[in-house]
């Protein structure tokens, strides 16, 4: 998951407002990292019950919002998942702590890079991704691209808080 996450966020955080949760220190995952109950960590594991660990063991994908597609989320979710299974990938170490107070060397430990700050940068990854564009298949992975882009410029050419307001009126 890890590995594909930078283009991940295409599907998991789609829209233009989406970056702008993105943001270190936000709880929203703006690195790729994972950590155990670190709550700034792209992937969360969060602690089991006490007597229930079984039933109660946990993994979070933080940068994932409600302006996406379930479907396409999960279902990229999943083929990147069995994509490092595949692979035989192993983690890196775990975020301990916030990424945004790690020094460089607990950074470069951990694996831990950022996550794009805008929807431009993540559906150039999501058309870079050797497994997730392909997987949409040719007519949705260019649909996505398109309506996106298309996305991107119309709110970019606004104020801030225009942007919002017109995001805000499509959900």
């Amino acid at each position: 998951v890890l590995d594909h996450l930078p283009a991940l966020v295409a599907l998991t955080c789609p829209s233009f407002n989406s970056y702008e949760r993105l943001q270190p220190r936000a709880w929203a995952g703006s690195t790729v990292s994972w950590g155990l109950d670190n709550r700034e960590a792209g992937v969360r594991i969060a602690s089991p019950f006490r007597g229930r660990e079984a039933e109660s063991t946990n993994a979070e994908l933080k940068a994932c919002d409600p302006s996406c597609n379930p479907y396409l989320a999960l279902g990229g979710l999943i083929l990147a998942g069995l994509d490092g299974i595949r692979r035989g990938l192993e983690p890196p170490e775990p975020a301990l702590k916030d990424p945004a107070g790690m020094s460089d060397d607990e950074r470069i430990r951990c694996g831990i890079r950022a996550l794009p700050t805008t929807l431009r940068q993540a559906l150039a990854n999501l058309q870079g991704d050797d497994l997730l564009y392909p997987a949409l298949g040719d007519l949705l992975g260019r649909c996505i691209i398109t309506v996106r882009t298309a996305e991107a410029e119309a709110l970019e050419a606004m104020s801030p808080e225009d942007a919002r307001l017109a995001h805000l009126n499509v959900f």
